[in-house]
Protein backbone atom coordinates (compact mmCIF):
# COMPACT_ATOMS: atom_id res chain seq x y z
CA UNK A 1 0.00 0.00 0.00
CA UNK A 2 2.24 2.57 -1.13
CA UNK A 3 1.36 4.29 -3.81
CA UNK A 4 -2.33 3.42 -4.64
CA UNK A 5 -5.65 1.91 -3.01
CA UNK A 6 -6.23 0.00 -5.93
CA UNK A 7 -5.29 -3.68 -5.74
CA UNK A 8 -4.97 -5.05 -9.34
CA UNK A 9 -6.46 -8.25 -10.06
CA UNK A 10 -9.44 -10.26 -11.84
CA UNK A 11 -11.66 -11.33 -9.28
CA UNK A 12 -15.28 -11.08 -9.14
CA UNK A 13 -15.74 -7.32 -7.88
CA UNK A 14 -12.51 -6.63 -10.35
CA UNK A 15 -14.33 -7.05 -13.28
CA UNK A 16 -17.26 -5.58 -12.25
CA UNK A 17 -18.69 -1.99 -13.76
CA UNK A 18 -17.79 0.71 -11.25
CA UNK A 19 -21.38 2.29 -11.18
CA UNK A 20 -22.50 -1.22 -9.93
CA UNK A 21 -19.55 -1.26 -6.99
CA UNK A 22 -20.78 2.39 -5.97
CA UNK A 23 -24.39 1.38 -5.22
CA UNK A 24 -23.12 -1.90 -3.46
CA UNK A 25 -20.96 0.08 -0.96
CA UNK A 26 -23.27 3.45 -1.01
CA UNK A 27 -26.28 0.78 0.28
CA UNK A 28 -24.02 -0.49 2.61
CA UNK A 29 -23.14 2.74 4.05
CA UNK A 30 -26.47 3.61 4.21
CA UNK A 31 -27.74 0.58 6.50
CA UNK A 32 -24.60 0.30 8.53
CA UNK A 33 -25.70 4.11 9.18
CA UNK A 34 -29.26 3.32 10.15
CA UNK A 35 -29.01 -0.03 11.92
CA UNK A 36 -28.08 0.07 15.63
CA UNK A 37 -27.86 -3.18 16.16
CA UNK A 38 -24.61 -4.85 17.02
CA UNK A 39 -24.89 -7.74 15.31
CA UNK A 40 -26.42 -6.50 12.30
CA UNK A 41 -23.11 -4.86 11.93
CA UNK A 42 -20.92 -7.21 12.34
CA UNK A 43 -22.89 -9.16 9.82
CA UNK A 44 -22.21 -6.81 7.36
CA UNK A 45 -18.54 -6.32 8.17
CA UNK A 46 -18.24 -10.03 8.17
CA UNK A 47 -19.61 -9.88 4.26
CA UNK A 48 -17.31 -7.15 3.41
CA UNK A 49 -14.66 -9.47 4.22
CA UNK A 50 -15.93 -12.38 2.62
CA UNK A 51 -16.43 -10.32 -0.60
CA UNK A 52 -12.98 -9.25 -0.25
CA UNK A 53 -11.54 -12.42 0.45
CA UNK A 54 -13.35 -14.32 -2.44
CA UNK A 55 -12.34 -11.33 -4.80
CA UNK A 56 -8.54 -12.33 -4.00
CA UNK A 57 -7.77 -8.99 -2.70
CA UNK A 58 -4.34 -9.91 -0.68
CA UNK A 59 -4.48 -9.82 3.48
CA UNK A 60 -1.62 -7.56 3.52
CA UNK A 61 -4.08 -4.97 2.30
CA UNK A 62 -6.75 -5.84 4.74
CA UNK A 63 -4.46 -5.63 7.13
CA UNK A 64 -3.27 -2.33 5.91
CA UNK A 65 -7.08 -0.92 6.43
CA UNK A 66 -7.13 -2.18 10.08
CA UNK A 67 -3.94 -0.71 11.34
CA UNK A 68 -5.51 3.05 9.50
CA UNK A 69 -8.81 2.58 11.30
CA UNK A 70 -7.88 0.90 14.65
CA UNK A 71 -6.96 4.45 16.09
CA UNK A 72 -10.31 5.55 15.71
CA UNK A 73 -11.88 2.25 16.55
CA UNK A 74 -10.51 2.54 19.93
CA UNK A 75 -10.86 6.09 20.23
CA UNK A 76 -14.72 6.31 20.14
CA UNK A 77 -15.25 2.83 22.14
CA UNK A 78 -13.13 4.60 24.96
CA UNK A 79 -14.94 7.91 24.83
CA UNK A 80 -18.21 7.29 24.15
CA UNK A 81 -18.94 5.47 27.72
CA UNK A 82 -17.37 9.34 29.17
CA UNK A 83 -19.56 11.30 26.75
CA UNK A 84 -22.78 9.75 26.79
CA UNK A 85 -23.87 8.77 30.36
CA UNK A 86 -27.09 7.63 29.42
CA UNK A 87 -29.14 4.72 30.07
CA UNK A 88 -30.88 3.33 32.86
CA UNK A 89 -29.44 0.01 33.94
CA UNK A 90 -25.93 1.47 35.60
CA UNK A 91 -23.23 -0.27 36.19
CA UNK A 92 -20.70 1.66 37.70
CA UNK A 93 -20.38 5.76 38.58
CA UNK A 94 -17.64 8.11 39.92
CA UNK A 95 -18.20 11.49 39.70
CA UNK A 96 -19.22 12.66 36.43
CA UNK A 97 -18.36 9.49 34.39
CA UNK A 98 -21.09 6.94 34.73
CA UNK A 99 -21.26 3.91 32.92
CA UNK A 100 -24.14 2.12 31.53
CA UNK A 101 -25.36 -1.17 29.78
CA UNK A 102 -26.75 1.18 27.48
CA UNK A 103 -23.88 3.26 26.83
CA UNK A 104 -21.54 -0.08 26.95
CA UNK A 105 -24.21 -1.29 24.23
CA UNK A 106 -23.58 1.82 22.29
CA UNK A 107 -19.86 1.95 22.52
CA UNK A 108 -19.63 -2.06 20.73
CA UNK A 109 -21.97 -0.58 18.42
CA UNK A 110 -20.17 2.25 16.93
CA UNK A 111 -16.62 0.28 17.27
CA UNK A 112 -17.70 -1.91 14.92
CA UNK A 113 -19.91 0.79 12.84
CA UNK A 114 -16.35 2.61 11.81
CA UNK A 115 -15.05 -0.91 10.25
CA UNK A 116 -18.33 -2.01 8.69
CA UNK A 117 -18.29 1.66 6.74
CA UNK A 118 -14.82 2.18 5.97
CA UNK A 119 -14.61 -1.88 4.45
CA UNK A 120 -18.05 -0.76 2.68
CA UNK A 121 -15.66 1.85 0.76
CA UNK A 122 -12.75 -0.23 0.45
CA UNK A 123 -15.15 -2.54 -1.61
CA UNK A 124 -14.42 0.02 -3.96
CA UNK A 125 -11.28 1.64 -3.87
CA UNK A 126 -9.65 -1.89 -3.76
CA UNK A 127 -11.17 -3.42 -7.03
CA UNK A 128 -11.37 0.04 -9.21
CA UNK A 129 -8.50 1.77 -10.71
CA UNK A 130 -8.17 5.67 -10.49
CA UNK A 131 -9.26 5.77 -14.64
CA UNK A 132 -12.04 3.37 -14.15
CA UNK A 133 -13.27 5.39 -10.64
CA UNK A 134 -12.97 8.45 -12.67
CA UNK A 135 -14.90 6.95 -15.80
CA UNK A 136 -17.66 5.83 -13.43
CA UNK A 137 -18.61 9.07 -11.50
CA UNK A 138 -18.39 10.89 -15.07
CA UNK A 139 -21.15 8.19 -16.35
CA UNK A 140 -22.88 8.75 -13.56
CA UNK A 141 -23.17 12.88 -14.27
CA UNK A 142 -20.09 13.85 -11.73
CA UNK A 143 -17.92 16.49 -13.72
CA UNK A 144 -14.79 15.12 -14.77
CA UNK A 145 -12.79 18.08 -12.38
CA UNK A 146 -14.66 16.93 -9.61
CA UNK A 147 -13.72 13.31 -10.08
CA UNK A 148 -10.61 13.03 -11.02
CA UNK A 149 -10.01 15.65 -7.66
CA UNK A 150 -11.97 12.96 -5.49
CA UNK A 151 -10.00 9.68 -7.08
CA UNK A 152 -6.76 11.77 -7.00
CA UNK A 153 -7.22 12.43 -2.88
CA UNK A 154 -8.64 9.21 -2.19
CA UNK A 155 -5.72 7.43 -4.51
CA UNK A 156 -2.55 9.40 -2.17
CA UNK A 157 -3.96 8.54 1.14
CA UNK A 158 -1.88 6.09 1.50
CA UNK A 159 1.03 8.36 0.42
CA UNK A 160 0.34 10.74 3.03
CA UNK A 161 0.56 8.06 5.61
CA UNK A 162 3.93 7.17 3.94
CA UNK A 163 4.59 10.75 4.26
CA UNK A 164 3.80 10.76 7.96
CA UNK A 165 5.76 7.43 9.00
CA UNK A 166 8.87 8.72 7.25
CA UNK A 167 8.85 12.01 8.70
CA UNK A 168 8.66 10.12 11.83
CA UNK A 169 11.39 7.86 11.43
CA UNK A 170 13.71 10.88 10.24
CA UNK A 171 12.87 13.35 13.41
CA UNK A 172 13.13 10.14 15.88
CA UNK A 173 16.66 9.81 14.56
CA UNK A 174 17.63 13.14 15.08
CA UNK A 175 16.40 12.83 18.74
CA UNK A 176 12.79 13.75 18.93
CA UNK A 177 10.72 12.48 21.92
CA UNK A 178 7.47 11.47 19.73
CA UNK A 179 6.16 10.24 23.60
CA UNK A 180 6.15 14.42 24.88
CA UNK A 181 6.92 13.02 28.41
CA UNK A 182 10.26 13.92 28.67
CA UNK A 183 10.81 12.04 31.88
CA UNK A 184 8.80 14.15 34.25
CA UNK A 185 6.62 11.43 35.12
CA UNK A 186 7.66 9.32 37.85
CA UNK A 187 9.62 10.19 41.27
CA UNK A 188 13.13 11.51 39.93
CA UNK A 189 15.65 12.30 42.64
CA UNK A 190 14.05 9.05 45.14
CA UNK A 191 17.18 8.51 45.91
CA UNK A 192 19.02 11.79 46.22
CA UNK A 193 21.56 10.98 43.41
CA UNK A 194 21.06 12.90 39.99
CA UNK A 195 17.71 14.82 41.46
CA UNK A 196 16.79 18.10 42.22
CA UNK A 197 16.99 18.88 45.69
CA UNK A 198 14.84 20.99 48.33
CA UNK A 199 16.92 23.60 50.06
CA UNK A 200 17.38 21.47 53.65
CA UNK A 201 19.11 18.65 51.22
CA UNK A 202 15.90 16.48 50.50
CA UNK A 203 15.23 15.44 47.83
CA UNK A 204 12.73 16.72 45.36
CA UNK A 205 9.66 14.61 44.65
CA UNK A 206 8.19 15.65 40.96
CA UNK A 207 4.74 15.99 40.36
CA UNK A 208 3.26 13.14 38.47
CA UNK A 209 1.43 14.82 35.36
CA UNK A 210 -2.16 14.33 35.33
CA UNK A 211 -3.77 12.56 31.82
CA UNK A 212 -4.75 15.82 29.61
CA UNK A 213 -1.12 17.77 30.77
CA UNK A 214 0.24 14.42 29.15
CA UNK A 215 -2.20 14.80 26.22
CA UNK A 216 -0.60 17.99 25.39
CA UNK A 217 2.57 17.29 25.78
CA UNK A 218 2.17 14.17 23.50
CA UNK A 219 0.31 16.65 20.91
CA UNK A 220 2.94 19.13 21.28
CA UNK A 221 5.52 16.90 20.35
CA UNK A 222 4.14 15.78 17.36
CA UNK A 223 4.52 19.56 16.03
CA UNK A 224 7.53 19.31 14.50
CA UNK A 225 6.12 15.80 12.47
CA UNK A 226 2.81 17.66 11.12
CA UNK A 227 4.79 20.78 10.27
CA UNK A 228 7.02 18.82 7.97
CA UNK A 229 4.12 16.30 6.76
CA UNK A 230 2.40 19.43 5.71
CA UNK A 231 5.51 21.02 3.89
CA UNK A 232 5.81 18.20 1.93
CA UNK A 233 2.30 17.39 0.87
CA UNK A 234 2.16 21.28 0.03
CA UNK A 235 5.04 20.86 -2.28
CA UNK A 236 3.39 17.02 -3.50
CA UNK A 237 0.43 18.62 -4.42
CA UNK A 238 2.05 21.97 -6.13
CA UNK A 239 3.90 19.33 -8.63
CA UNK A 240 0.71 17.24 -9.17
CA UNK A 241 -1.49 20.50 -10.17
CA UNK A 242 1.52 21.76 -12.26
CA UNK A 243 1.66 18.18 -14.30
CA UNK A 244 -1.71 18.20 -14.54
CA UNK A 245 -1.88 22.01 -16.25
CA UNK A 246 1.19 20.30 -18.71
CA UNK A 247 -1.54 17.64 -19.98
CA UNK A 248 -3.93 20.44 -20.62
CA UNK A 249 -6.32 19.97 -17.69
CA UNK A 250 -9.05 22.38 -18.25
CA UNK A 251 -7.90 24.27 -21.23
CA UNK A 252 -10.90 25.98 -22.97
CA UNK A 253 -11.80 25.07 -26.67
CA UNK A 254 -11.21 21.56 -26.06
CA UNK A 255 -13.57 18.24 -26.33
CA UNK A 256 -12.33 15.45 -23.79
CA UNK A 257 -11.90 11.83 -25.33
CA UNK A 258 -11.56 8.98 -22.95
CA UNK A 259 -9.30 5.70 -23.22
CA UNK A 260 -11.20 3.47 -20.62
CA UNK A 261 -15.07 2.97 -21.78
CA UNK A 262 -17.25 1.48 -19.16
CA UNK A 263 -20.03 -0.92 -19.83
CA UNK A 264 -22.79 -2.29 -17.42
CA UNK A 265 -23.15 -6.70 -18.24
CA UNK A 266 -25.55 -9.10 -17.19
CA UNK A 267 -23.40 -9.54 -14.08
CA UNK A 268 -23.26 -5.71 -13.42
CA UNK A 269 -27.13 -5.73 -13.53
CA UNK A 270 -27.28 -8.81 -11.58
CA UNK A 271 -25.26 -7.20 -8.84
CA UNK A 272 -26.90 -4.01 -9.07
CA UNK A 273 -30.75 -6.21 -8.76
CA UNK A 274 -29.33 -7.98 -5.54
CA UNK A 275 -27.73 -4.69 -3.59
CA UNK A 276 -31.25 -2.92 -4.40
CA UNK A 277 -33.46 -5.60 -3.72
CA UNK A 278 -31.37 -6.87 -0.09
CA UNK A 279 -31.54 -2.65 0.68
CA UNK A 280 -35.09 -2.78 0.26
CA UNK A 281 -35.75 -5.76 2.20
CA UNK A 282 -33.36 -4.74 5.06
CA UNK A 283 -35.32 -1.77 5.56
CA UNK A 284 -38.74 -2.89 5.10
CA UNK A 285 -37.68 -5.21 7.96
CA UNK A 286 -36.53 -2.62 10.25
CA UNK A 287 -39.88 -0.54 9.33
CA UNK A 288 -42.18 -3.04 9.59
CA UNK A 289 -40.57 -3.76 13.38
Amino acid sequence: MDSDLFVPGDGWLHRRDPRAKMLLSLALLVLCFVWRQWWLIAAVLAAEHVMLATDGVPRRSIAWAWKVLAPVIVLIVILWPITDPSGAHEIWRAGFLRITQENLLMAVVMGLRIPALGFACFLTLFTTSQPMFVRGLVRLGVPYKAGLTLSTALRYIPVFFSIFGDVMDAQRARGLDIGGDGGDDGDDGADGAGGANDADGAPRRRRRRGPLHRMVARFRSYMPVIIAVLIRAYTMSRNVGWAMETRGLGMPGVRRTYRVQVRMDAGDWLLVALTLCGTAAAIATMVLR
